[in-house]
């Protein structure tokens, strides 16, 4: 009797090992779309982690991804959206998944699969840890959020900004003055400064000077007093953007960058929003965030 019920035992607990998978589908996640969705849902409140919403909704159809709908997606999202007066705050993961009634199997399940999600994203090959890509934004990670929380200019918009000026790092200005964002020395710097070629409009050059630093702590400090003292960005909305699509927008109107295409189309914003989602570097905005409350 004993080895019949052992038997049973067995059986079952091998049915509920085959039917919980171990490993996430990420041949099925469509990962600019679940971009594209979680962004809408953010709006300009706070930044929501897309992978949050794809390990959840894995552990709840099992894995099985590529028939999931827009509605749902939208629905998983709005659960990282806390009322608060006029606005919205973050969400933590665990009330979430408390709010979906999860197990602690469900739980632990989506954890498991955060993990095996640390470096996928649009183009996984660039997210890997022993890439110049990784090593960068690295670098220069603590004093972006340091920026943050100083001045509100979101990590996602200063690493962006500084691999779009420099190149990740690779530009003369960047290497020889640790100048960072491409900052120019106008009438009113005071500091050292270097003349180099530029490009200020589509496929056009010109020499103009350039601030001059001692470190690239330095590089990134100046960036954000250069935006705050400047009128025209809290004008144009920067400080009032929540969210990197915002905000990214806010400095083009600003006048950050005169960037253009063949069309003679402002392209500053766009630049910044393609790799902020290629290096998933809204989801440091999204940790600093909820961190925040």
């Amino acid at each position: 009797m004993k080895k019949i019920i052992l038997f049973f035992v067995l059986i079952i607990l091998l049915i509920s090992f085959l039917f919980i998978p171990k490993k996430i589908n990420k041949g099925d996640i469509d990962v600019a779309r679940y971009i594209n969705i979680v962004d809408e849902i953010s709006d300009n409140y706070v930044q929501i982690n897309w992978k949050y919403v794809v390990s959840i909704i894995a552990v709840l159809e099992k894995n099985k991804l590529s028939n999931v709908d827009d509605s749902y997606i939208e629905s998983i999202s709005k659960k990282f959206l806390i009322k608060k007066d006029d606005t919205y705050i973050l969400n933590t993961l665990d009330n979430v998944l408390d709010l979906l009634d999860m197990t602690e199997k469900q739980k632990s399940l989506v954890y498991k699969y955060l993990n095996q999600l640390e470096f996928f994203g649009l183009y996984p090959n660039k997210l890997k840890p022993d890439t110049k890509y990784y090593d960068f934004i690295n670098s220069i990670k603590e004093m972006a959020i340091k920026n943050y929380k100083d001045h509100k200019i979101l990590p996602s918009i200063t690493i962006s900004q500084a691999i779009l000026e420099s190149g990740w790092g690779d530009s003369d200005l960047s290497k020889k003055y640790n100048n960072l964002f491409g900052i120019k020395a106008n009438s009113s710097w005071e500091g050292d400064f270097v003349t180099v070629e530029t490009s200020e409009f589509y496929n056009q050059k010109i020499q103009d000077k350039f601030r001059k630093y001692y470190s690239k702590e330095e590089s990134i400090n100046d960036h954000s007093k250069f935006l705050v003292e400047n009128p025209r960005y809290r004008e144009n909305g920067v400080f009032d953007a929540n969210t990197y699509i915002y905000q990214a927008n806010a400095l083009e109107k600003a006048g950050y960058s005169t960037i253009e295409n063949e069309k003679g189309e402002k392209i500053y914003a766009d630049k910044l929003i393609e790799l902020i989602r290629q290096y998933n570097l809204q989801l440091i905005d999204s940790m600093v965030q909820e961190n925040l409350k």
